[in-house]
């Protein structure tokens, strides 16, 4: 399983926003048995990014 193309314009979109306010990227995986997209920014702060393309923090 690969990644969406509205996950991948997300997770780059969402990078951006956090590398914007100065948060560094420590890990950025996809999930192949989920299809989801975590993004752990500094220690405290995660991203999910799902197969449509929408995320939250976590």
């Amino acid at each position: 399983m690969l990644p969406t193309g509205e996950q991948e314009k997300s997770c780059i979109r969402v990078c951006q926003y956090l590398t914007n306010f100065y948060r560094s990227l420590e890990l950025v995986r996809f999930d192949e048995r989920t299809g989801i997209v975590y993004i752990f920014a500094g220690e405290d702060l995660q991203v999910v990014i799902y197969r449509d393309g929408k995320w939250r923090f976590r």
